[in-house]
Parts: C-alpha cells; structure tokens; sequence
C-alpha cells in the first residue's frame, strides 16, 4: 500500500529535494535583497508584505517571522493574495484619491510561480507605484519570464535546481512548496553563508519528524478520524503557522474538518465544542520551556510546560479525549525564535498526513479519482473579484 501511494512517493524524495533546494543560491540572495532594502531605508523599519496561496500561507506566515526577527521590524503581515489586492486596492474607487498603502515590498511565495492569484498581486504591484516584488520559487526563472513583465522592481529569487531530478509535485497536498521557503528564510536568518549552515533539515530535523511520527498510534487516530472527522488546534501566536499547515493538509486532503483555537481565546467559550460535538483529535502546539536536570553531576535537558496556563489546558484536553474516547498529540520544542520552532514541527506534518492517510486509504497527494472540473475553473478565475 506504501509503495502505490504518490504521497508515499514524494515523501521518500523529501529529504533530497529540500537538500537540493538548500544548495542553491536562493537564500543568500534574498538574505541580501533585504539587507540592502534595510540600508536604503537608513536601517529603519521596512513594512513588509508577505503572500502566500494554499499550502504556501503557512510557509508566508513563518517567514513573516523570520523577517520580523532578522530585519528587527514589527511591520510585517501574512496574508492570501485576496486581501493583498484588497489592501492594495482599497482606493481605487474614490476619486480624486491617489493615495495607496505604503509597503517596501511585498514577498509572494509560489512553488509553481504561475498562481493565477500571486500573478494578480504582482500587477497590483505594477499599477499601484511600482511597489518593489520579489517571488520566491521552485520554477526555473526562464520559464517565468512570459508570465512576469521584467523590469527593475520585480526580482525573482528561484530555489530551482537542475540537478533535482525527482520532478515536481504535481498533486492535491506539495510538501516540497511548503517546506522549502520556510526552510530558506530559516537558512536565511541563521546566517547568510551557506558554510555556516547550523540547519540541515533534510537531515536532522525530517528525521527527527519521522522518529516522533513514529511513536504514536496511528492506527488508533485513524480509526478515530474515521469516525469522528474533526481535529481542534490549539495554537498561539508563536505557533500559528504551523497550525494553519495542519488545517490546509487535512482539510485539502480531505481526512477531516480542522477547527483552530488561539489558546486563552478558547478559554472564553470554545471549550463548549469539546463537550457538546464529537471530535477525532486534539493537536496541542506547546512552546516548552527548556532547562537542565542534574542527576549525579550530570546534566540532561529537560523540556517543560512554559506556563501554568500551558500545563492547565494540557491537562484539561488529555482528560476531555479520555472522556471523547478520542486522541491527544502534543506537539512542540524549546526552540526560543519563533521561525525555528516552527521549522522544527513543520518536519513532522509531511510524516503525519501521509501516514494517517494511508490507514484511511486515503492518497493525499489524489483524494480524487478525477479532479473536479468545476474547482479547476474556480482555482484559474482572473476576473474581478
């Protein structure tokens, strides 16, 4: 059954593609675009843009963080490209008003580079005073070069290597689009010489996924999803990205509705569901606390709820499975920035998704036999919105 699913497949090429993807220039050259946006701007904060569609919004929304952290600014926003042209058109329709969002640039991420929807923010970008766009892709540069009008305030950072001859993902669920930003802008704030790479993620951290993958019951939350196909999400800011990664897998995969809770939000009433509807899993994104255990003059790193309020909650949602006969998966490590905790759970999703896809019979990468016609229509629609 594991050899027949196209998802087994491109997980079992993950590790070598994002290494290929690593060995490319893509992170050092966006690390410099906006260090020189930085010093043009007399160091002071950059408002930033960062866009992303589908699968690619998780990967926008921890970027959005590594910026934050990198270029010491509070003025940057994730967002689908929806409301990037919302924003970025909010005007128009007002006459005598030239007035337009100030942005320093704007950051879309398309594993494709074709996205109807990132092509539309890009001519936004044109028309609305020539905001300064960079693309961040998995595509070859040449075979953009129809599709982007060049000219000296777009640039298109491609993490394309031709010595990747796996091919691409073409299928429902791309762990590769996901993954692969979120791994460069990572790269990317760690340092911006790719010989002092602390990171190997196609290495340690998608090892370390699978290993945790591994441990858990998975033919239990199977069987539980199937019968029960909801999982709550529980998340803070911190941790957002790598909740909405979930909520795209399994709600593109079809396997189960998602629903997300902001922690102490879910305090203030959303607790109510876990009582009053049926749920097949729990997901709790924990931000641990880290310390050193001493046993005998030896040391041992220990990891531990960060707050009262964390250990309270994780108590409350072990006891509220227990009752559900539903399941409980803890996710999260001591990591303090927030880009790299969520480079770290990120790994363990791609594992995640297609195991329990597989004990549903279920291909992620094609829950259809045949793609709906209709939604083809609805994902290439270029008109007015």
């Amino acid at each position: 059954m594991k050899d027949y699913f196209t998802s087994r497949v491109h997980l079992s090429l993950l590790k070598d593609r994002i290494h290929k993807a690593e060995e490319t220039e893509a992170s050092k050259e966006l690390y410099r675009f906006l260090w020189n946006l930085f010093r043009k701007n007399d160091y002071n904060p950059l408002r930033v843009m960062v866009v992303g569609a589908g699968g690619s919004y998780p990967a926008a929304l921890s970027a959005a963080h590594s910026i934050r952290y990198e270029l010491r600014t509070p003025y940057v926003e994730a967002v689908y490209p929806q409301t990037a042209l919302r924003i970025l058109g909010q005007f128009d329709r007002i006459v005598n008003c030239n007035y337009h969002p100030k942005y320093d640039v704007i950051i879309a991420i398309s594993y494709s580079g074709k996205t109807p929807d990132i092509k539309a923010v890009y001519e936004s970008c044109r028309k609305h005073d020539l905001i300064p766009f960079v693309l961040l892709t998995g595509e070859d540069k040449e075979k953009l070069k129809d599709i982007y009008l060049q000219n000296i305030f777009l640039k298109i950072i491609s993490y394309y290597n031709p010595e990747d001859t796996s091919g691409k993902e073409n299928s429902m669920i791309s762990m590769f689009s996901t993954l692969a930003p979120v791994v460069l802008f990572d790269d990317y704030v760690i340092s911006s010489d790719p010989k002092e790479r602390k990171f190997k993620i196609y290495k340690e951290l998608l090892d370390n996924g699978e290993e945790f993958v591994s441990k858990l019951p998975i033919g239990e939350i199977a069987k539980s999803l199937k019968k029960h196909p909801v999982i709550h999400v529980l998340y803070e800011w911190k941790t957002y990205p790598t909740a909405k990664d979930i909520e795209s897998k399994f709600m593109e995969s079809g396997i189960a509705s998602v629903v997300l809770h902001e922690k102490k939000n879910f305090s203030h009433g959303c607790y109510t569901m876990l009582y009053k509807q049926d749920f097949g899993l729990i997901i709790n994104l924990v931000d641990y606390a880290v310390g050193i255990r001493v046993f005998g003059g030896n040391g041992e790193a220990v990891q531990f709820y960060n707050t009262d309020y964390d250990r309270i909650l994780a108590e409350f949602l072990k006891e509220r499975c227990k009752i559900n006969a539903s399941n409980y998966i803890e996710m999260g490590n001591g990591m303090f920035d927030p880009a790299e905790w969520n480079v770290e759970e990120l790994s363990k999703l791609p594992y995640l998704i297609t195991v329990i896809g597989e004990a549903l019979k279920i291909d992620i990468a094609k829950p259809f036999d045949e793609f709906p016609k209709e939604t083809k229509a609805l994902y290439k629609y270029e008109g007015e919105f």
